[in-house]
């Protein structure tokens, strides 16, 4: 346990890979970590697409921005929302599955704890990752890895050999993120908010909030990529 606990602490995106590939043996234990992951009613609602091909590498890394990382990774990982297994699974033994907003928004969670066991089983392995979000272009890459309706990408972990050691970033300290018993005092927590965030919030506020930002670019294409594979958002 406290290994696993100075690992945790020890977390840093990694951007710079050696190049080197990753043993089928060390994949299938990171994969493993990722299938053996808590899930809501064991269902699993989620499929891990392995990506070591250089060219589909370098189409991934073109559908969400130019992010080299992606093209010069030992492995991209494409964790999906995967509703179209249980949808089949349905159908044999007739029952009719209509993934709806909460079936999605389950599923997310699933992709994020899998997710996450799948990078600490790789940086324990002495991997480093770096997490590729995928909901600025999401039909792009279902494209890539021929994503079938009722599957919709959600993230990406991009694997390798890391070729640069980068300083642990600076986190909201615990006061801003833990309460005990109920929700704390918002006024502190913004005050600790804007002071982890120093000089670079109004920077990084801008860029992520404004009306035409990033994320108001990214909800149209993922609402639009949602309802062309077949989810309802109600």
């Amino acid at each position: 346990m406290a290994c696993c606990i100075e690992q945790i602490k020890k977390h840093v995106s990694i951007r710079r890979f050696t190049g080197e590939p990753i043993p089928d043996e060390d994949l299938g234990e990171i994969l493993e970590a990722a299938r053996r992951a808590p899930t809501g009613w064991n269902l699993q609602p989620l499929s891990i697409t392995v990506v070591r091909s250089k060219e589909k590498l370098r189409q991934l890394a073109d559908a969400v921005g130019g992010q080299e990382h992606v093209a010069n990774a030992a492995a991209f990982l494409v964790f999906s929302v995967d509703y179209a297994k249980i949808v089949a699974a349905g159908e044999q033994i007739g029952v009719k599955v209509i993934p709806r907003l909460a079936n999605l928004y389950e599923a997310l969670i699933d992709v994020g704890i899998a997710s996450g066991w799948a990078a600490l089983a790789a940086e324990s392995l002495g991997y480093g990752i770096v997490y590729v979000a995928l909901y600025e272009n999401p039909c792009a890459v279902a494209e890539i890895i021929r994503a079938p309706r009722y599957v919709i990408p959600a993230v990406g972990l991009a694997v390798g050999r890391p070729a640069e050691q980068p300083q642990p970033r600076r986190r909201q300290p615990l006061e801003a993120i833990v309460d005990y018993e109920e929700y704390g005092d918002p006024r502190e927590k913004s005050r600790l908010v804007a002071e982890t965030y120093g000089a670079r919030a109004v920077k990084l506020f801008t860029y992520v909030f404004d009306s035409e930002g990033y994320y108001a670019s990214a909800s149209e294409a993922l609402q639009r990529c949602l309802r062309e594979h077949g989810f309802s958002l109600q």
